[in-house]
């Protein structure tokens, strides 16, 4: 009994889209993790440009903090790695703490843990996915 052999043929009509990662790193930003958190968890779930939109419009110093970051990693990834910006979105975002520096102030006697002031800083590590043009 003979065997029919059957093949396939794939007609190629569109290429996939291609998606590459590009990340972001800052070690030692000046404002406390906390407070950058707040704004974090808010925009991580939106699309990056419509994050960068809404925190331009946010009048602290962590918003002002992130929009920079943000504009940083939109130009890296569009300069570098040819990602669309339009279609980039958040795939990490974290926060984390950084160094921080300890003084003494005299002045405050027993108060604020026996006179030190402790100025907390923090790393931010952010992932952007975006296709490639």
């Amino acid at each position: 009994m003979a065997t029919k052999k059957i093949t396939k043929t794939t007609i190629a009509t569109k290429a996939e889209p291609i998606f590459k990662e590009s990340v972001y790193n800052d070690k030692n930003i000046q404002i406390s993790p906390r407070k950058l958190r707040l704004l974090v968890e808010t925009s991580k779930k939106l699309t990056v440009l419509s994050a960068l939109s809404k925190l331009k419009f946010t009048n602290t110093k962590s918003a002002r903090v992130l929009v920079k970051a943000i504009e940083t990693a939109i130009a890296t990834a569009k300069n570098n790695y040819n990602l669309i910006p339009e279609t980039l979105k958040f795939t990490s975002f974290i926060v984390n703490e950084g160094p921080k520096t300890k003084r003494t102030d005299k002045s405050h006697g027993s108060r604020f843990a026996r006179g030190i002031i402790i100025r907390r800083h923090s790393r931010l590590n952010m992932t952007v996915k975006g296709q490639i043009k």
